[in-house]
C-alpha cells in the first residue's frame, strides 16, 4: 500500500539530503531486470495470466513467459512476484500541473501512484522550448502528451488563453503552435462557430489532432462530426442526450450573456441562476434514450473519444473537504486555499444549495451516460482534470477508476481506459499500453488483484519506468520529497491553466 506517513520536521535542507540519498539507494538499475512467477493483467482482453515472467531488458520487455519455460539472463535483478499482479504503467489523460510551476511535485506524485504518463490539457506557449527546459529522467518523469495553450474566442474564459477572434487566426494559430512542438490543439468555450471549423479545418490539412471543450458555439454531434479527436467532460453531452437539446442549448445561451454582461443588474443574474437550475432538471428530465444511442452510434463512426472525468464532476458536488485526508499534505498551500473555497462559496446561501443540488443531479446523469456510451462501444479515457478540488494529481486516477466502475465498466475495461486506450489514442499503442513483448517497459507491481477490485490499483509495491525499478522505499520518498517541494513558496497556487 501507498504510505501516507507525514516526515518529522527538520531542516528542509537535510531532509531534502536525506530523502535524496535514500532514493538513490533504493533504485534498482540493472542491466537485466526479471518480475518472476507473477499474474500478468496485460490490458488487452486475455484473461490474467498466473505463474508467469517478465524479462526486461533495458527499457523494453525482451520476452514473457510461464516461469518454468523462462530463461533468466545472468546477473539480472529478480523480483519474486509470487501473489502479485502486473498491469501496465497507468496514464492520466486529463491532467493540469504536468508543465508549469507545480511540475516538480506534481510528476513525483503521478509516479509515485503508478502515473507513468499524462496528456497536458493546457500546455506552454512553446512546448519544444518547454522540453528543451526540462530534460525528462529516466525514473523522475513522466511522459507527456503536451497540448497548446487553450485556445479561446474574444472575451476568453482564462486570461493566458490563446485568443482567435477570426478564421484566419484559428488556422494561423494551428500553424504555430504545430511548429512549435505542441502534440495537439486545445480548443475551449467561446470560440466563434466561424472559427471553430477553420481550425478544424486547418488543424487536419497539417495533421494534428484537435481536442477539448466542445465550444458553445457548436453542438457534440457537430464537433464529433468536424473530427474533434477527444471531448473533454461530457460538455454538453446531456442536453445532446435530451430530445428538446435545441430549445435547452439556447436557453443556455440566453443565461450565459446575462452573467457574462457587465452591466447586468443583480436581480437579472438571481433570475437566470434561477433559470439555470430549471434547465439543468429539464435536460435530465428529457433524457431519450433513443436520441443518446444515435450520437454514441455517431461518436463510433466518427472515432470520437470521450474523456468524462468523473472526478472532477463529483468534485462539483461541493462537499466540503475532508481535512483528515492524508493526501491533502501533498499539495501546495496556494493549490489546498483553492480547493477549501470551493466552487459555491462565493454564492449567497440559495444558489449555494441550488447549484450543489444541480451539481449531484450532473453527476449521477454522468455515471449513466458513461455506462450507456461503453455499452455502445464509444471509445473511453481515464482521466482527472487536476488540480482542481478534488483531484489529486496521480492519487485520482485511482479514484477515476473507481468511478468508471461505478459507471458500469468492468474493472478490466476501467484499466484499459488508462492503460491500452490511452496508448491507441495516442497513437504508440505499437510501443506501450499492454504488457507484450517488445514494448516499453512502463509497469505497476501490485499486491492485490485490480480484476477483483478495481481499489486494488492502489496497492502498489514497485513501479518499472522505461525499464528502471523504483522500489516500494523509493516511491515512498517520492512522496516525502513532493511533500517537501510542495511546502516551498514557490510551489504554484491554483495555476493559471486548470482546465
Amino acid at each position: 500500500m501507498i504510505h501516507l506517513a507525514i516526515q518529522p520536521l527538520r531542516s528542509q535542507r537535510a531532509l531534502r539530503l536525506a530523502i535524496l540519498l535514500n532514493f538513490l539507494g533504493s533504485l534498482v538499475w540493472p542491466q537485466s531486470l526479471v518480475i518472476q512467477r507473477v499474474t500478468v493483467i496485460d490490458a488487452t482482453d486475455r484473461a490474467a495470466q498466473p505463474d508467469m515472467t517478465v524479462v526486461i531488458e533495458g527499457d523494453r520487455m525482451a520476452a514473457i513467459a510461464p516461469w518454468k519455460k523462462a530463461k533468466i539472463p545472468a546477473g539480472a535483478q529478480v523480483i519474486d512476484g509470487r501473489g502479485k499482479f502486473l498491469i501496465p504503467g497507468l496514464w492520466d489523460m486529463h491532467a493540469h500541473g504536468a508543465s508549469d510551476d507545480r511540475t516538480q511535485w506534481s510528476q513525483l506524485l503521478f509516479l509515485a501512484n503508478g502515473v507513468v504518463g499524462v496528456r497536458d490539457m493546457a500546455g506552454p506557449p512553446d512546448a519544444h522550448a518547454w522540453r528543451l527546459q526540462h530534460p525528462a529522467s529516466p525514473s523522475r518523469s513522466v511522459s507527456l502528451y503536451l497540448g497548446s495553450p487553450v485556445v479561446d474566442g474574444p472575451n476568453p474564459v482564462w486570461a493566458d488563453s490563446i485568443v482567435a477572434a477570426s478564421e484566419a487566426q484559428g488556422r494561423e494559430i494551428v500553424d504555430q503552435q504545430q511548429q512549435r512542438g505542441a502534440d495537439f490543439i486545445k480548443v475551449y468555450d467561446r470560440l466563434p462557430r466561424d472559427v471553430y471549423f477553420a481550425i478544424a479545418d486547418e488543424a487536419h490539412k497539417r495533421r494534428i489532432p484537435f481536442e477539448g471543450h466542445v465550444p458553445e458555439s457548436v453542438t457534440v454531434a457537430e464537433a464529433s462530426d468536424a473530427g474533434q479527436k477527444s471531448i473533454e467532460h461530457l460538455i454538453f453531452m446531456a442536453e445532446a442526450c435530451s430530445r428538446e437539446e435545441a430549445s435547452i442549448l439556447a436557453e443556455q445561451r440566453s443565461v450565459n450573456a446575462v452573467f457574462r454582461s457587465p452591466t447586468a443588474p443583480l436581480e437579472e443574474k438571481m433570475a437566470a441562476g434561477k433559470r439555470w437550475s430549471q434547465m439543468q432538471v429539464r435536460k435530465h428530465e428529457t433524457y431519450d434514450e433513443a436520441t443518446a444511442q444515435l450520437l454514441f452510434a455517431r461518436f463510433v463512426k466518427n472515432g470520437t473519444w470521450q474523456c468524462p472525468t468523473l472526478t472532477l464532476i463529483r468534485g462539483q458536488m461541493d462537499e466540503p473537504l475532508n481535512v483528515n485526508d492524508p493526501r491533502l499534505n501533498y499539495l501546495s498551500k496556494g493549490v489546498r486555499e483553492f480547493w477549501d473555497v470551493g466552487y459555491y462559496k462565493h454564492l449567497p446561501s440559495a444558489a449555494r444549495d441550488s447549484a450543489t443540488a444541480s451539481a449531484k443531479l450532473d453527476f449521477e446523469e454522468s455515471l449513466k451516460i458513461v455506462g450507456s456510451m461503453n455499452r455502445a462501444g464509444v471509445n473511453i479515457l481515464a482521466g482527472t482534470d487536476t488540480m482542481n478540488p478534488q483531484c489529486f494529481p496521480g492519487f485520482g486516477l485511482h479514484d477515476e477508476l473507481a468511478l468508471l466502475v461505478d459507471a458500469g465498466l468492468s474493472p478490466l475495461a476501467a484499466l484499459q481506459c488508462a492503460t491500452r486506450n490511452a496508448a491507441r489514442f495516442m497513437g504508440t499503442l505499437d510501443i506501450r499500453g499492454t504488457i507484450e513483448t517488445g514494448k516499453m517497459a512502463d509497469l505497476v507491481l501490485l499486491d492485490k488483484d485490480p480484476l477483483a477490485d478495481i481499489h486494488n490499483t492502489r496497492s502498489i509495491e514497485a513501479v518499472v519506468v522505461n525499464g528502471k525499478l523504483i522500489a516500494r522505499s523509493a516511491l515512498d520518498q517520492m512522496l516525502a520529497e513532493a511533500q517537501v517541494l510542495a511546502s516551498r513558496p514557490d510551489a504554484g497556487g491554483p495555476g493559471k491553466r486548470n482546465r
